[in-house]
């Protein structure tokens, strides 16, 4: 008996750790049991521990060691046992804990090595698409447009949204679906939101469609890259206008889609078709309102459109992007509505209706299409926000909808007026203003074209900050030009930023003709 119990007591005065650089402070704030909790936590944080040597001192022992009430020794190991410091066995002790937290919250330091300078390498699928930013320009969107700037083009007046009525019919639809809108939703969109935009499509924009042939998306960007990817394989040929959407260019480019630019003349789109030029798998217009140009599409060129995607077994992309916001003669349907051989894929976004923070769309396409978009559409991010979806449904089908657009066609409208007004008393000697029918942007050609860089170089110091129209050029060689937005300010907004250009491009003038005669 008396060997078998020397033994136990050896190993025990072995395994047990001493503590000996604890020092309390009886006249500090700090309570004591945290002193202890901090400063044993520290040295089991800094220790090397094995098995045979990780045996904690019982709580009477570090007492009688330290002085103190055993109950502020059991308040520090209770809180090192909670955060996985220690760990107890039962009629043993209390010992250090095998792996202790920071274990798991500290990355093992990679042995010291001579580095391989080898540079990274990207797709050249990311290399192709045409975006020359880079870092933090992402962080301002496809518009660049930071606080402050102004008459950026394809901006909304955000600021007119209701977000009053909005907040109230989201609270209600949250109200009567509840956790619902919480799941996984439908990848071809909210049942009562595509029977919305089918009636209001019918109605309002002479489309021929049903809640079936519609699928939701978030937003044009989208619509555009799972069409593509729906009717064309890499390498297939695909027509665009030129100049364009900038976003088209690199949508298809991902895509890995044949890009063959086609000008624009005054009717829209030109749609010859060169002897030895392979056919289009598809065609992307703006037919309502070309962007950047403002060209409304002809009825007869958009009859002649039809005809020609008949005839060639080519499909159209209609990108309806802002066809609410008409401010000369009648709205002309959409090419959806007028197509009889169902060769047309019609796209909308509520970004310039309501604002682009929805990232809303839809793509209205003929039947047999449909299970290949939504395929594609649930490959990519399965589906938009529920809880946006049944809002917009809701302020569609109370009229919200239509009387918002009323309402900012006619705050547009006085904007436009406002903006063309100003521009030509203000900035009319150095250029010609090209008034579009429809839109949110105006083209301002330069008088004199040698005045492009000075120009470019002011906008960008003072912040109105037009986009010249090359940006949007692919093979279009057009004279020096600049595409203003006018929609996103107030006038007296619009009146400064053109004295600001006047008056900048003024003194730049009289600079430059003062260094002249000093010389």
């Amino acid at each position: 008996m008396p060997k078998r119990k020397s033994r136990p007591q050896k190993r025990r005065r072995h395994s047990i750790i001493t503590f000996e650089m604890i020092r309390l402070d009886r006249m500090a704030k700090e309570p004591l049991h945290e002193q202890l909790y901090r400063q044993i936590r520290d040295e089991l944080k800094s220790g090397k521990f094995s098995d045979a040597s990780s045996r904690l001192p019982s709580s009477r022992a570090l007492t009688a060691e330290w002085k103190i009430s055993r109950s502020t020794v059991r308040l520090a190991f209770l809180k090192l046992h909670a955060e996985g410091y220690l760990r107890s066995k039962a009629g043993s002790g209390t010992f250090v804990a095998n792996l202790l937290p920071e274990t798991f919250l500290t990355a093992e330091q990679p042995k010291a090595s001579q580095p391989i300078q080898r540079p990274i390498r990207v797709s050249d699928r990311a290399r192709a698409i045409p975006d020359a930013r880079v870092g933090d320009q992402f962080d301002l969107g496809a518009t660049a447009a930071g606080a402050g700037v102004s008459l950026v083009a394809s901006i909304p007046a955000v600021d007119e949204f209701p977000i009053a009525v909005w907040e109230r019919l989201r609270s209600q639809v949250l109200a009567k679906k509840g956790v619902n809108l919480l799941r996984y939703a439908s990848n071809r969109g909210d049942a009562d939101l595509r029977k919305a935009l089918a009636a209001y499509l019918c109605d309002f924009r002479a489309a021929r469609c049903h809640p079936g042939q519609i699928v939701i998306v978030a937003g044009m960007q989208q619509a555009m890259l799972i069409s593509a990817m729906a009717m064309l394989n890499p390498g297939e040929v695909a027509w665009i206008e030129d100049p364009c959407y900038q976003q088209t260019r690199r949508v298809l480019t991902l895509a890995g889609v044949k890009i063959i630019p086609k000008p624009i003349d005054k009717q829209g789109v030109v749609i010859a078709r060169a002897t030895k030029e392979p056919p289009p798998r598809i065609i992307y217009v703006t037919p309502s309102h070309q962007f950047p140009l403002g060209v409304t599409m002809s009825f007869q060129r958009r009859t002649d459109l039809l005809d020609f995607a008949r005839t060639h077994n080519t499909f159209v992309f209609e990108d309806d992007y802002d066809a609410e916001f008409r401010f000369v003669g009648p709205p002309l349907p959409s090419l959806q509505g007028m197509d009889n051989a169902s060769r047309v894929i019609y796209a909308g976004t509520v970004s310039k209706i309501l604002c682009p923070g929805l990232r809303l769309g839809y793509i209205v396409a003929p039947e047999p299409l449909i299970d290949s978009l939504v395929k594609i559409r649930s490959a990519m991010d399965q589906h938009s926000s529920p809880i946006d979806q049944a809002t917009l449904a809701r302020f569609i089908t109370e009229g919200f909808f239509l009387s918002h657009i009323k309402r900012m066609r006619k705050i547009y409208a006085e904007r436009r007026d406002f903006f063309i007004k100003q521009f030509n008393e203000l900035l009319g000697d150095r250029f010609t203003l090209q008034v579009p029918e429809a839109g949110l942007n105006i083209v301002a050609w330069l008088k004199r074209e040698e005045d492009f860089p000075i120009i470019k170089h002011i906008t960008f110091d003072i912040g109105v900050r037009p986009s010249a129209l090359s940006f949007f050029c692919i093979q279009a060689q057009l004279k020096p030009a600049f595409v203003f937005g006018f929609a996103a300010w107030t006038p007296t907004q619009i009146r400064e930023s053109l004295i600001k250009l006047a008056s900048a491009l003024s003194k730049r003038s009289k600079d430059l003709n003062h260094g002249r005669q000093s010389r």
